[in-house]
């Protein structure tokens, strides 16, 4: 993140929440004057409304839950890109790929997943993956009905298991043309201690202090996330490792998926046991293309700009 100029209260996170319209039944394009949106993307440096650039914001009701979700149409779109974001990320975090999927001419949907971001739910919890799919299977139908043209997919570390869960389930019915998964979730770096220290304490322990591990060689972004993002939080659910441990069990015993899947890795990540996980990945995803980015760390989308560069040049639609 650059250095910010812009704030973003807890009374704009409120406000702008209250004011959020079915983002499915009155789609509309934001005006640029709306004040509650305009603190938000100021603040997280995303995309404005302009005369070549439409943007879309409102809530997607899934189970009970408010969905809060945004879309950028350009004025000449090559179809629609639907990023899936990571565990305790949200669609602010995301504004250098948003840059360069709109510079692609695609129209880009994203969205905060329940507990996360400005979406209802208690923060990072969830019990099964699948209730991420749901959310997933609803956003994109309502973008396959609003935006013209292909539908793809790219999910960040969670965001990119939350995109395999799907098409462990959709399988020859996906709807999406291509998929690219950065840094995408099934071990992390320690898992085996991890799993049975929650195996032992999960009874017992309904949270887990937060620990900001430097994911990106961008200081000013660990400094954001870390210091003055008002969307995070410094205790995690432990129901959220429990789901985690489901997910891997899941896919490691799941049968291999024929889909072509563009997989980028950075070589340094310090969040995964990557080189277990691409084994696996090998092995579940017949058709798997691999990019290695030497020196990058796990949150690829927030590295550094030399390194990011390369990423993006990387995805493959």
């Amino acid at each position: 993140m650059q250095e910010l100029s812009a704030t973003f209260t807890q009374r704009a996170i409120d406000a702008l929440k209250s004011s959020l319209r079915p983002f499915d039944q009155s789609l509309g394009a934001v005006n640029a004057e709306d004040a509650t949106v305009a603190a938000y993307l100021d603040f997280y440096q995303l995309p404005k409304p302009s005369r070549d650039l439409d943007v879309f914001v409102g809530r997607i009701v899934v189970s009970q839950t408010a969905i809060f979700s945004l879309a950028w149409k350009p004025a000449v779109s090559l179809g629609t890109a639907v990023v899936v974001h990571g565990y305790t990320d949200h669609t602010g975090l995301f504004n250098h790929l948003i840059e360069a999927l709109l510079d692609r001419q695609f129209t880009v949907v994203c969205f905060d997943l329940q507990g996360h971001g400005l979406s209802s739910g208690g923060y990072g919890d969830i019990a099964d993956f699948a209730d991420y799919v749901t959310v997933l299977e609803s956003v994109t139908a309502i973008a396959s009905e609003k935006f013209p043209g292909p539908q793809h997919a790219v999910g960040q570390s969670m965001g990119g298991a939350v995109l395999l869960k799907y098409l462990m389930k959709a399988g020859k019915s996906s709807t999406f043309a291509s998929i690219n998964l950065l840094a995408p979730l099934l071990q992390p770096r320690g898992w085996t201690i991890k799993r049975w220290l929650y195996r032992l304490t999960h009874k017992y322990r309904r949270s887990l202090r937060r620990v900001f591990r430097p994911s990106s060689l961008d200081k000013s972004f660990l400094d954001f996330v870390r210091f003055t993002d008002p969307l995070q939080q410094t205790e995690l659910p432990v129901t959220w490792v429990g789901a985690l441990d489901q997910w891997v069990q899941e896919f490691e015993g799941a049968k291999s998926c024929p889909q072509r899947i563009n997989l980028i890795q950075g070589c340094a990540d310090k969040t995964l046991n990557w080189q277990v996980n691409l084994r696996v990945f090998k092995e579940k995803l017949p058709a798997l293309k691999v990019h290695l980015i030497d020196g990058a760390n796990h949150h690829l989308v927030n590295e550094i700009k030399p390194l990011r560069d390369r990423i993006f040049a990387a995805l493959e639609f």
